[in-house]
């Protein structure tokens, strides 16, 4: 699924590479089955809204979108784990079910990143990849009804990633409560730790874990990852 590879590509530290492969990366998604007819022409829209605007303000927008504060973190485990201990090992349990499929990522890179997520779903069978979009489905709802509930444009990158996915979009309940969240990549908030509770990946059996109909989180056992998809 090449389309996965270049969402990824473009919810990486925009770089002037890859903008400037902008008509590429279209003719990849215009080609892949999956996308609503809107879905697939404001992508392209935001692709092309990028190749035109200035490097460094791009650079700069992208810092302050996804590196001020949790919330919109694109390093998964942050979402599940937080800080505890646990991260730690499903970063070993994920890095390596990358490289039982082939895949080694550099050294300065986290296994939880979700470039390189979407780069590791790339190279398995469809069906496989779709397996795995499951497993982050809540984190992708977050996501992209956060982006969403601000208006930003990148919110339409986690619409594609859902109906690739054949995943469903988050529901009232979710928009409720992210609208009426305080923000965490305000000066204030930022001086204080992001108190919400982890969400998880799921729910899948393989993975063990749940949001509960109350939308408590449930465990993950993230030791089983490798077992259920090595």
């Amino acid at each position: 699924m090449k389309a996965l590879k270049a969402i990824g590509l473009l919810l990486h530290y925009p770089e002037v590479e890859v903008i400037e492969h902008t008509d590429e990366l279209a003719a990849v998604l215009d080609a892949t089955p999956g996308f609503t007819p809107d879905t697939r022409q404001k992508i392209i829209a935001f692709m092309r809204q990028r190749h035109s605007r200035d490097l460094l303000n791009i650079q700069g927008e992208y810092v302050a979108l996804f590196d001020r504060g949790r919330s919109l973190s694109l390093h998964l485990f942050e979402h599940v784990h937080g800080e505890s201990r646990d991260r730690g090992q499903a970063m070993v349990d994920l890095l390596e079910t990358y490289r039982q499929q082939g895949l080694d990522i550099s050294a300065n890179e986290l296994p939880d990143y979700l470039p390189i997520f979407l780069e590791f779903c790339s190279i398995l069978p469809e069906s496989e990849a779709s397996n795995w979009l499951q497993e982050i489905e809540h984190l992708l709802q977050l996501l992209h009804s956060r982006l969403e509930t601000r208006e930003n444009p990148y919110s339409i990158l986690f619409k594609a990633l859902l109906e690739i996915g054949g995943l469903d979009g988050a529901d009232a309940a979710m928009y409720y409560r992210i609208e009426n969240e305080k923000r965490d990549d305000t000066p204030q908030a930022l001086d204080s730790v992001w108190a919400e509770e982890p969400v998880i990946f799921g729910p899948t059996e393989g993975c063990g874990g749940a949001i509960t109909n109350k939308g408590q989180a449930v465990p993950v056992d993230t030791s089983r990852l490798q077992q259920s998809h090595g």
